[in-house]
């Protein structure tokens, strides 16, 4: 039996869960409803692709068309912590090349992350890492709250920092409708300003909550009175029992022997536990032990999980190209 790739559609939309739900490393950003949110509220041009071997699905990949000059590319998917090609456990890694080749045909360079890198050793076409990133994850099998909340007598302050907020009068609510929206978001923006990251527009959290308002989503509030501290916007993901905390929401204003991400992060983990969930995902991040980021979700018990990104060049063209850029960078970087 041979391979073919078919581009996702109305018709095959529920094959396409299906395989998400079934497959070990399916997550909440390969559903079909956050392809149509991404596309719906921030106008990407995405592109998804099963990967068919006779009748039976053996993979799905979901990409962001990504043309580069002349060239035509696929990346992946962007907002979303996970965003891997998935395949079937029996699918024999030496065929990589044929699936491939039926993209060869359509692009000239495709960007692929994927959990594990024995599939780039199998990879016959010119390829190059082009990132290095991962994610951290919690399992909560292996380090419940009881635990984590013993472990933190080893380190310094994070007990302090969870009951700190609670003898103020502080306590965490879920949130339901858009005027709480309008709050979370503000401290969200807030934060996001004050370390220079990239702010996705308040109608985006407005289409969330109006989508995933009665499930797939939890959205809270620590606040006292009206002083808001801070806030945590969780997907959730039932068929892989797992939570991802996606966004954080800090009023920076407060004096800084407050730290709300503790008891928001403290709060959420005992909730999933709680619904039995069994991982939680602090989100993506670069492999640095001493960034305070990486020290935090550490800190909770999360370890971190590699993804290993590389950029498959199809023609002479791209590769051409892909040298060319990175003689520029380097230039670049050297008169720097």
């Amino acid at each position: 039996m041979g391979y073919s790739i078919q581009e996702l559609s109305e018709e095959n939309a529920g094959d396409w869960d299906e395989f998400n739900n079934r497959c070990p490393e399916g997550t909440f950003y390969h559903t079909v409803k956050w392809k149509n949110l991404l596309e719906n509220t921030l106008n990407i041009d995405l592109k998804y692709w099963i990967i068919w071997k006779g009748q039976k699905m053996v993979g799905i990949l979901p990409f962001m068309n990504r043309p580069l000059v002349f060239l035509k590319g696929l990346e992946p998917i962007p907002h979303s912590e996970f965003n891997n090609i998935l395949l079937k456990d029996d699918l024999d890694l030496r065929d990589l090349d044929k699936v491939l080749t039926l993209f060869a045909s359509k692009y000239s360079f495709l960007s692929l992350n994927m959990d594990s890198k024995l599939l780039w050793d199998h990879m016959g076409y010119n390829h190059h890492s082009s990132e290095n990133t991962g994610n951290m994850v919690l399992d909560l099998r292996q380090n419940p709250p009881d635990k984590i909340w013993e472990d933190f007598t080893a380190r310094k302050g994070q007990r302090r920092f969870i009951r700190r907020f609670g003898e103020k009068g502080f306590w965490i609510r879920e949130i339901h409708e858009q005027e709480d929206m309008k709050t979370f978001y503000r401290y969200y923006a807030e934060n996001l300003a004050r370390i220079n990251g990239d702010i996705l527009p308040l109608a985006f959290f407005q289409s969330l909550l109006e989508a995933y308002s009665q499930n797939g989503m939890r959205v809270t509030l620590l606040s006292k009175e009206d002083i808001c501290a801070g806030g945590l916007l969780t997907f959730v993901h039932p068929a892989s029992k797992t939570v991802y905390f996606e966004y954080l929401s800090l009023n920076r204003g407060l004096p800084n022997t407050y730290h709300p991400t503790y008891p928001l992060f403290w709060e959420g983990l005992n909730w999933a536990w709680d619904n039995g969930y069994q991982k939680v995902s602090f989100g993506r991040q670069r492999f640095d032990p001493k960034s305070a980021r990486f020290q935090i979700k550490a800190g909770f018990g999360a370890k971190y999980v590699p993804i290993y990104s590389n950029i498959v060049l199809f023609s002479k063209t791209a590769s051409m190209f892909y040298r060319f850029k990175r003689i520029y960078r380097g230039r670049s970087a050297s008169a720097g």
